[in-house]
């Protein structure tokens, strides 16, 4: 019952947050961390989680605990522990793999002994003098094989992530702004890792797919500039990816009023020169933003000569290596109709187009039929809420023999 009696008397005791600035460095959270990982009691184990949480919960000392506790669980424990701390050790003793936790008998069976040779280090050392702190080497922390080699972004693994779009994540807006934070920044480099912008780029896209109404936070975080001015970059791989990302955002009405208030126009004609295989979903891109009948875009194009070379698109120059051609001068022509409707500019467009003999080939034909819809209507791969146990196969938390008899940390020789 020793277990039982040191996490009362530290639940109970009346000035129990007087003492917690001191519980990281005398060695209380190594010996909690030892009860959740190694305790044979399931009620130990979920008091201890219970009391982790109070712990992180705490403005003095919380993020110091939180930090310490990362270097030993991913941090998927910590929110469980405050949710639910049942399910913290339910968690702790199951499989799991999907794009927040990567979690299996191997990952547990590291964590348990490393914390119980750790607790007994620091125990000896205590007994000798009681007055001894507790710290972890700054750069430690357990590595789980099964997650080595992962790319992780805001604690998401993107391998997995991708190939299940519609998970239902934990903290969709922190990881946004951590992916954002690490796309722009792979555009900015000269030469960066091209796996590593492919992936990036594609959990981009996958994560404004399955959550749209994500990008209505884009335009105030600052990375649309970005994004567009490396249209215009020399390593040709970049273009493309920013390319894809616009096209994404396109849909977006607030991105697309902010992208009439930036540069876009001509940057994404560039793009479009540097790569010709993404004319397709950049013409797409163009129809998305002017159908949002911005004025500023349709200025934009007819400074840029957009109008003139969306024409020499649709005369079939420069669309000889696309799949389905058909299918982008749809697009250009139904872009150019609703620059057209701008009540300030589309005058102006319409004298260009008039001197167009494509263009009268063009315009009163219904293309409709040759545009296919992009967008994926639904995932099937995920669970349909946020929770901790839905993808993991959870073994029993209750052993099927009775538990050993826990040792008392002062009969440990």
């Amino acid at each position: 019952m020793g277990f039982f009696l040191r996490l009362a008397c530290l639940e109970t005791c009346c000035d129990w947050k007087s003492q917690l600035p001191f519980c990281p460095f005398l060695g209380a959270l190594i010996y909690l961390l030892d009860m959740f990982c190694n305790s044979t009691h399931p009620q130990v184990r979920s008091q201890t989680a219970e009391l982790f949480a109070k712990m992180t919960a705490d403005k003095l000392v919380g993020p110091k605990v939180r930090i310490i506790l990362m270097k030993f669980l991913p941090g998927v424990f910590m929110d469980a522990m405050r949710d639910n701390p049942e399910a913290a050790v339910h968690i702790f003793e199951g499989t799991h793999e999907n794009p927040e936790l990567i979690w299996n008998d191997n990952s547990r069976e590291k964590v348990s002994t490393t914390v119980r040779e750790m607790m007994l280090e620091h125990f000896k050392l205590q007994r000798d003098n009681p007055d001894i702190n507790w710290k972890l080497p700054e750069d430690f922390a357990v590595v789980y094989g099964e997650a080595e080699g992962e790319l992780s972004v805001g604690g998401v693994f993107l391998r997995i992530f991708i190939a299940q779009p519609a998970w239902v994540l934990r903290k969709p807006r922190e990881f946004l702004i951590a992916l954002l934070e690490k796309f722009t920044e792979l555009l900015e480099k000269n030469n960066p890792h091209g796996e590593t912008l492919e992936t990036i780029t594609t959990a981009t896209v996958c994560l404004f797919n399955a959550q749209p109404q994500l990008a209505d936070q884009v335009p105030p975080l600052g990375h649309l500039p970005k994004i567009l001015q490396a249209m215009n970059h020399k390593n040709n791989a970049i273009p493309k990816s920013a390319m894809r990302v616009i096209h994404i955002l396109s849909d977006n009405e607030l991105c697309v009023r902010s992208m009439a208030a930036l540069e876009t126009i001509g940057p994404v004609m560039n793009g479009m020169k540097k790569r010709p295989d993404t004319i397709g979903v950049a013409c797409e891109a163009l129809n998305r933003m002017f159908q949002k009948e911005q004025n500023d875009l349709v200025a934009q194009a007819l400074k840029a000569d957009l109008v003139l070379y969306l024409l020499k698109l649709l005369e079939g120059i420069g669309l000889e290596n696309l799949e389905n051609p058909s299918a982008t001068k749809a697009q250009i022509v139904k872009a150019l109709k609703s620059m057209t409707r701008s009540l300030q500019y589309g005058e102006q467009v319409n004298e260009i187009l008039s001197r167009s003999s494509v263009w009268s080939a063009f315009k009163d034909q219904k293309h409709d039929l040759f545009i296919s819809e992009t967008q994926t209507a639904g995932y099937l791969t995920g669970p349909g809420v946020a929770g901790y146990l839905t993808a993991g196969r959870s073994s029993s938390v209750l052993p099927s023999i009775p538990p050993p008899v826990d040792h008392e940390v002062g009969d440990t020789n």
